[in-house]
């Protein structure tokens, strides 16, 4: 699929690294930047959002538009927040500069605008609280995010009306007020990113799309270089089973629309040393915007660390108590029930253990044990 970018100024033959794009928030990390990190300190710059790891799935869903063809689905981006000045309007601003053939921001269009305009774009939609005719929509969303999808209309000709198909599969994002404006059907098909004011400490930088037109342009040929290097790549990953073993916990519709965010961030990781990361932080991201399994991204997380440190001290004995002491450095600290319940759910029980002449039960946890837990649970090596 053609791409509405200009001319690719890269040669990927003499230039490995990637110029660097100011970022907000964003702490320094090893490895160089990959495309996907560009756009996430792009989106930071302008777009607030609570959970970091969201700018990292809308920046994979950035990507995925420019060769959505390739895919057999096209997860939505929803944009919703409770209250009005939330940035969801500011979100679609920053999308229209880098997705893929930009419908433009589309307020109360009509179920033939929607249609239309579908075919080979991105579509975005703001104020979907305002419509009158959204259940007329309905049937265009609820299948145009699967490939090959049409709908049938009557055109009218010279003597009366004749049926005509178009084609509906587009990516797309929607904003408006309330995460009730769209029905559980439709609601399958979205990311639901819920939106938050601002604090005068997390204001972002002014937005100015006049003055960023070479920036984006210099983004947007990234882009392109990617898939000039990847297409093959992501494609393979795409359609091979079991390239994705993270996702395996989430349901199936889940899967559907997040393997296609998965397949670039593999490409685009590839051997990286922050792909871990990645994959934690989109598990982390699909959880929040499906309200799928939030409860085992604390529990693998817990498994990384105890299959670290094992790796260390093989095996890794120690109880309940010790054991959280031992993972306090993670980012949510574990309790002892944690450790406990999660252990315990893949299959680990205590024995009684010495250990400095204290007789306690404990668990005494292998490393291949565990690392083989972390790779077909977690989504790789410890």
């Amino acid at each position: 699929m053609p791409s509405n970018s200009s001319t690719v100024s890269f040669d990927p033959s003499t230039s490995t690294d990637e110029p660097e794009i100011a970022s907000i928030d964003r702490p320094p990390a090893p490895g160089p930047a990959t495309v996907i990190d560009n756009v996430a300190d792009f989106l930071r710059r302008f777009v607030f959002l609570e959970n970091t790891s969201l700018y990292l799935l809308i920046s994979l869903w950035i990507v995925s538009t420019h060769r959505y063809e390739v895919f057999d689905y096209a997860g939505y981006i929803f944009a919703y927040s409770v209250k009005p000045g939330s940035g969801k309007s500011r979100l679609l601003e920053v999308l229209d500069l880098l997705v893929y053939n930009s419908s433009g921001i589309i307020t109360s269009p009509t179920e033939a605008v929607v249609f239309r305009t579908a075919h080979d774009a991105t579509q975005l939609v703001d104020e979907l609280d305002s419509l009158t005719n959204i259940d007329y929509l309905r049937s265009v969303l609820n299948s145009g995010f699967q490939k090959g999808s049409k709908v049938t209309r009557m055109m009218k000709i010279k003597n009366g009306y004749t049926p005509k198909e178009y084609p509906i599969f587009a990516p797309r994002a929607l904003a408006g007020i309330s995460k009730k404006i769209l029905n559980q059907t439709t609601l399958d098909r979205t990311f639901a990113i819920e939106m938050v004011r601002q604090t005068k400490k997390e204001k972002r930088e002014k937005f100015r799309p006049r003055k960023l037109k070479s920036e984006v342009k210099e983004l947007r040929d990234r882009i392109e270089l990617f898939w000039i290097l990847n297409e093959d790549k992501v494609t393979q990953l795409y359609d091979e089973d079991g390239s994705f073993p993270y996702l395996d916990k989430f349901r199936d519709r889940t899967i559907d629309i997040a393997e296609p965010l998965a397949s670039i961030l593999e490409a685009a990781y590839h051997r990286h040393p922050r792909l871990e990361e990645a994959r934690q932080n989109l598990i982390e991201a699909i959880s929040i915007t499906r309200n799928d399994q939030l409860k085992e991204i604390k529990e693998h997380r817990i498994l990384q660390e105890l299959a670290r440190l094992a790796k260390e001290e093989n095996p890794l004995i120690g109880n309940s108590t010790e054991l959280a002491h031992r993972c306090s450095n993670l980012p949510e600290k574990p309790s002892e029930h944690d450790i406990s319940q999660t252990l315990r759910k893949y299959g680990f029980q205590t024995k009684s253990i010495r250990k400095d002449g204290d007789p306690k039960y404990r668990y005494v946890l292998n490393y291949e044990e565990l690392e083989g837990l972390v790779a077909r649970y977690a989504g790789g090596s410890s």
